[in-house]
């Protein structure tokens, strides 16, 4: 829960500015898209006579949310507040212009491992950054097209409030978007529901599988994942085929990038703390869920070495 006076900076530095645009991390999953456009509509309609911009990369799950991103001229940076969203890392900001900004907010549920902006919001204990957006505007008012957009990034984030990272603020923030207006069932078929593609897909990881002591693992290559995710960021996300077994403590996806040589890898657990190997390899995330980029592949068969004797810990 925000404290009393972090809310205040927060607001008041948006009544402040008439400019502002709003930032997150590459590659965007759910939680980040949410709390980028979930902002964006509460700013839009709180304050109609802001100039509000939202900007970064489109990738496949922007383009199936059909959401738009601004091109943004240098000197609107310049005169502009901007709120860095999900984002663990300066280097992982999907538009670094974000340095320009006159002031920068960042609101973020990773670890803190650096600070970049001028004030920071970080809550290690969030489920989501959505989270932490519906707790900060609970006594405000809440587009139903907001709170929409929190709620899926949300439950997206704690996979339906089953991580260890779910909390009774979740539920409390949950609450107050369903009251909002959010649709549950369309965030559940948004966040969870499959193309035949994807189970396809899935399948094939599930099938190229292994087990060491209590650790599942599935090495990924380019010509398996092409013909049916068509990209590398969306194949990247399929970790989860891999969960749900219940021998099975720890479980991790290594996908080749899209340079052809270096893996991508997604490292999940129960309750195992896992953060410090991917820190290992200049990797983060959160204590049960952390990311790699740009491994070799003797680093990901070194890699599956730890997390198999981690998973017997």
């Amino acid at each position: 829960m925000p404290t009393f006076a972090m809310k205040n900076k927060i607001f008041s530095l948006i009544e402040q500015y008439d400019s502002i645009i709003l930032f997150r991390h590459v590659l965007p999953d759910m939680d980040a898209l949410g709390s980028q456009f979930g902002l964006a509509y509460w700013l839009k309609k709180t304050y109609p006579q802001k100039q509000i911009y939202v900007t970064g990369s489109a990738n496949a799950l922007s383009n199936e949310l059909q959401l738009s991103f601004d091109t943004i001229a240098d000197d609107t940076y310049t005169r502009s507040l901007g709120i860095l969203l999900d984002a663990s890392t300066a280097n992982r900001v999907d538009d670094e212009n974000y340095k320009l900004c006159d002031f920068t907010i960042r609101i973020d549920h990773h670890v803190k491992t650096e600070s970049f902006c001028n004030l920071e919001w970080i809550d290690e204990k969030a489920s989501a950054t959505c989270e932490m957006l519906g707790l900060l505007l609970m006594e405000k008012d809440c587009s139903k097209a907001a709170a929409q957009m929190l709620y899926q990034g949300l439950v997206a984030d704690n996979v339906r409030f089953t991580t260890t990272s779910v909390r009774k603020e979740t539920f409390q923030a949950a609450g107050f978007l369903f009251e909002k207006g959010a649709d549950v069932v369309q965030a559940d078929r948004i966040n969870f529901s499959s193309t035949l593609e994807d189970f396809q897909y899935e399948t094939m990881i599930r099938n190229k599988a292994k087990v060491s002591q209590k650790c599942m693992t599935a090495i990924m290559e380019t010509a398996e994942y092409l013909p049916l995710m068509k990209t590398f960021a969306k194949a990247k996300e399929k970790v989860y085929a891999l969960s749900g077994v219940s021998s099975i403590e720890i479980w991790a996806l290594f996908t080749r990038m899209e340079d052809g040589v270096h893996y991508s890898a997604s490292l999940r657990s129960k309750t195992i703390d896992i953060r410090d190997i991917a820190q290992a390899f200049h990797g983060g995330g959160h204590a049960c869920a952390c990311g790699i980029k740009n491994l070799t592949i003797e680093q990901v068969h070194e890699i599956i070495d730890q997390l198999a004797k981690r998973s017997t810990m």
